[in-house]
């Protein structure tokens, strides 16, 4: 499947997960639901490690404060939460390889 805001890969049991949305990686609604969708496609497959990374200069400065607000607040903590349970019901070691900031959000990933 194609991604807009990440890459995946999955080759001999590693699982690379790259965010991708410039400048530094903040974290939408879009993207969040994005990760949940690779993580979905990662089900029952013969995993022996998740590695999250991220393409430029920073790994992540954290959610996109413009949608933790109001309305879209409820959710974007649902699909955050989201990513936690489906890395936890993987069942592998994840490992983030982490360049420059990891602000919030991206800290807790």
């Amino acid at each position: 499947m194609a991604y807009q805001f990440i890459d995946l890969t999955l080759a001999k049991g590693l699982a690379t997960m790259t965010l991708k949305r410039d400048p530094l990686n903040v974290l939408n609604i879009a993207m969040m639901k994005e990760m949940n969708q690779a993580l979905d496609s990662l089900a029952g497959q013969d995993l022996s490690l998740l590695l999250i990374k991220a393409a430029g200069k920073a790994f992540s400065a954290g959610v996109d404060v413009g949608e933790h607000l109001g309305d879209q607040v409820h959710e974007m903590i649902a699909v955050f939460h989201g990513i936690f349970r489906r890395m936890e019901a993987l069942g592998v070691i994840t490992v983030a390889s982490v360049q420059g900031v990891a602000l919030g959000g991206g800290c807790e990933l």
